[in-house]
């Protein structure tokens, strides 16, 4: 069953690029943060990770992109959309991370605000939807909303 706002997000389990454990629901434990499910073949997935860097510029936002590849299709992905800012985290398969917040499809946006609980969340790549999250994790943090999509950045709606 997929999270929606108001749920408790789960105590699930990923890891870095070093192969170390990190507890999904720990990100958010003192400030908001942007869960970014991702496959690195999907169209709209590659459509969406331009905003993830603007996302991370905000002070006091955790920015997670979590991986449903392999460790070098994550670092390949990571190295074409300048993720640098961004936490790049693997949830490998059978995808238990995945699971556990219900994705469906990719990409898959869960904003956990401060605490744990799922605050809102968005499937497929969307302008609006990208920038609406981004206004609601800057406002979680006390921060101006940034905005992290424009029309220059191609097209604004592609389905996950």
């Amino acid at each position: 069953m997929k999270l929606r706002p108001g749920d408790a997000a789960p105590a699930a389990q990923v890891r870095d690029l070093g192969g170390r454990a990190v507890d999904l629901a720990a990100l958010a434990a003192a400030r908001p943060a942007l869960l970014f499910f991702y496959k690195g073949d999907c169209p709209a997935s590659g459509l969406a990770a331009h905003a993830l860097p603007r996302l991370a510029a905000v002070p006091g936002v955790a920015v997670a992109a979590i991986s449903q590849d392999g460790d070098a299709e994550t670092r390949a992905f990571a190295a074409r959309h300048a993720l640098a800012a961004v936490s790049v985290l693997v949830d490998p398969a059978p995808y238990p991370a995945s699971d556990a917040f219900g994705v469906l499809a990719t990409p898959t946006w869960f904003l956990v605000a401060p605490g744990g609980r799922v605050d809102a969340m968005a499937e497929g790549w969307s302008r609006d939807d990208a920038n609406a999250l981004a206004a609601r994790a800057a406002a979680l943090a006390g921060r101006p909303a940034p905005v992290v999509s424009t029309a220059a950045d191609g097209p604004a709606f592609r389905p996950g």
